[in-house]
């Protein structure tokens, strides 16, 4: 049997990748709990400080593990926190205390990761290697044209998505860990967007879609664009009446390494289908 040791130190690191790699707020529910107890400088108190955040923080996070230890009711766990919208990677140690299956008090200590010119040891700070150079360099913003160039082949798939290669389309745009968002909390695999794309292409074979303004900011993308078309199948619902739509639609979208790393998008469909039904 496992000791209790264990299994906490289990529940510890599967709660971080749901909550920091998976952004998954609602399984991350049942390993916080709501009494929890936040002692950081950097943390608004709570669990909904930690879930806010977290929310904040770019799509590009990615929470690593290294030493684990726990000891009756604590569970200590050494970390790395990449991709978090600064120069530099967190290396970290949280302390967590766990009671009945879930976690009531945490406490950490956060440090810049050093290079190797830096490390006066001559050691990594976490695992066997120093961190690859661009982890730590700040990328030069986005300028327009470099945005544009980077989101086109996605709107392009948007464009007839019937007569065209959509998946690899948005190959070409996006990471193969792609997610697009359309909540806070729910998304789509870049293979699931492919599909969806699909199918409103059978829905409305002329659909088009333009980016109308395209905004750079560090290494986000904000793009208001237009969709128009005339459904000839259902559509969300709405069967076909020969009639055809125009609406709005904004896109947030997180860059990384010169493709597209996630999106938050929000399309006014209740506008297009009033426009096929009247």
């Amino acid at each position: 049997m496992r000791t209790s040791s264990e299994q906490n130190k289990e529940l510890v690191l599967k709660a971080f990748d749901t909550l920091f790699n998976k952004r998954d707020y609602g399984a991350a529910e049942k390993f916080w709990s709501p009494q929890y107890l936040q002692h950081s400088a950097l943390i608004e108190p709570g669990r909904a400080g930690l879930f806010s955040l977290v929310r904040s923080a770019p799509q590009a996070l990615r929470w690593e593990h290294g030493v684990i230890m726990a000891e009756d009711d604590l569970v200590m766990l050494h970390s790395r926190y990449s991709g978090n919208g600064a120069p530099r990677n967190l290396i970290g140690v949280d302390i967590i205390r766990v009671k009945d299956g879930a976690f009531v008090e945490h406490w950490d200590v956060l440090q810049d990761e050093a290079t190797q010119q830096e490390s006066r040891s001559g050691l990594p700070m976490f695992g066997t290697a120093f961190p690859e150079p661009d982890h730590h360099a700040a990328a030069a913003p986005l300028t327009i044209a470099q945005a544009r160039t980077i989101v086109e082949p996605l709107y392009d798939a948007l464009n007839q998505p019937s007569k065209k290669d959509v998946a690899a389309l948005l190959a070409k745009a996006c990471h193969p860990d792609y997610r697009s968002y359309g909540t806070n909390e729910d998304w789509l695999t870049r293979e699931q967007l492919a599909e969806v794309f699909k199918m409103m292409g059978l829905a409305v074979p002329d659909l088009r879609w333009t980016i109308e303004d395209i905004r750079a900011f560090g290494d986000q993308i904000v793009v208001r664009g237009r969709a128009s078309g005339t459904p000839t199948g259902e559509l969300f619902g709405a069967k076909p009446t020969g009639k055809s739509f125009k609406t709005m639609a904004l896109d947030l979208f997180t860059v990384k390494n010169g493709k597209l790393a996630a999106a938050y998008h929000v399309e006014n469909w209740m506008a297009a289908l009033q426009q096929v039904r009247k």
